[in-house]
């Protein structure tokens, strides 16, 4: 009786025991774990308050007109090639100088180090942060403030993300006229297009807020459980209507705007997770000014709705021009697996652009 009663004890004792090391070692088949190169590479940034990547040199040109902040992934790869082989292969147009800048956090566990740190060697356009990859807001402004850095001579920064298709034709030509005569803002335009209020914030020099997208009213947050990533407590945010802000399809600066803008949100303890909201909306809201309204068209449809627009940009008569489209959707945007989305926009961009940009060359010429 006795020593039956010690068997039981004994194999009791030596289930626990398999039950601990068979979930010890399948805890440590699922433990993330580092590649040799990104523990140092990422311990030395974090004790550094840097970058785990970045070129400092990317700005080392006398002046940098404009700058395009990319949001992207560490797993994005062939989207970021795409963006530098269609239109983000733009950086000198209608006499602006121009610089591209993919924005991408930190997976731990994700072993990706290797792969991006070879592709930022050889492309030198790639700020890989320590914050994590799906803090959206924090990745834009510690982005911000690495500009503030080693880009304080850029004038312009415009923010897009790598699923997108940006007009980076119309957006240097808009630059081009920004910088043009800034002190003379009656009856400036772009394709028949007034440009009165951009030129209006630009002299505004008593208070800096040139910030422009397209702009939603205010709406309410989603308070319903069932809406999953979206829905909003009220300890997240308690007031009842969202402030005035731009899309996230795409919102143009001046530096001295996201100067204030990144002084203001590093204020916050806990930004709020929607970086569109709290960057455009939010954090102007907090310095008495809204994102306003940029004069252009975007467009979250098709492929083909995207192409028909910007064939519809009726360049050759521009009395008759509709407003020209600046950003559109691909099919990444919605996780469809058509990278070649990038180049059949740019092909169409090129045609439809094709006398503006050949005018542009003689002219420098």
């Amino acid at each position: 009786m006795r020593r039956s009663r010690h068997n039981r004890i004994f194999l009791l004792l030596l289930t626990l025991l398999i039950f601990y090391i068979v979930w010890y070692v399948f805890n440590a088949i699922r433990r993330p774990s580092r590649e040799p190169g990104e523990e140092q590479a990422y311990l030395h940034a974090v004790s550094g308050a840097l970058p785990i990547i970045h070129n400092p040199k990317l700005c080392s040109k006398n002046k940098i007109d404009l700058i395009l902040v990319i949001i992207s992934s560490g797993t994005h790869f062939l989207e970021r090639q795409a963006v530098r082989e269609t239109w983000g292969s733009m950086t000198h147009a209608f006499n602006i100088h121009s610089q591209r800048l993919f924005v991408v956090g930190y997976q731990e566990g994700s072993n990706l180090y290797s792969d991006l740190l070879n592709e930022a060697e050889h492309e030198k356009d790639i700020l890989y942060l320590t914050q994590n990859d799906n803090s959206m807001t924090m990745k834009e402004l510690h982005a911000y403030r690495w500009l503030d850095k080693y880009c304080p001579n850029a004038t312009f920064t415009f923010k897009t993300e790598d699923d997108l298709f940006v007009n980076s034709i119309l957006l240097h030509e808009l630059v081009s006229e920004l910088n043009r005569q800034p002190e003379v803002s009656q009856n400036r335009s772009l394709y028949n297009i007034s440009l009165g209020p951009l030129f209006q914030a630009r002299s505004n020099s008593d208070v800096h807020t040139f910030l422009f997208g397209w702009a939603f009213e205010s709406g309410k947050p989603q308070r319903n459980h069932s809406m999953g990533q979206y829905y909003v407590s009220y300890k997240e945010y308690s007031k009842e209507l969202y402030p005035r802000y731009c899309s996230g399809f795409g919102y143009f600066m001046d530096s001295e705007t996201r100067r204030l803008l990144v002084e203001e949100g590093f204020k916050e303890r806990h930004p709020f997770r929607f970086s569109d909201i709290f960057i455009t909306g939010i954090l102007p809201e907090q310095l008495n000014f809204v994102c306003d309204i940029l004069p252009f068209t975007y467009t979250q449809g098709t492929t083909e709705q995207c192409i028909n627009n910007i064939k519809r940009n009726n360049l050759k008569d521009i009395k008759v021009s509709t407003p020209p489209l600046l950003v559109c959707s691909t099919g990444r945007h919605i996780a469809q697996n058509t990278f070649s989305d990038y180049y059949r926009i740019w092909t169409v961009l090129k045609y439809v652009y094709g006398d503006r940009m050949h005018g542009n060359k003689q002219n420098k010429e």
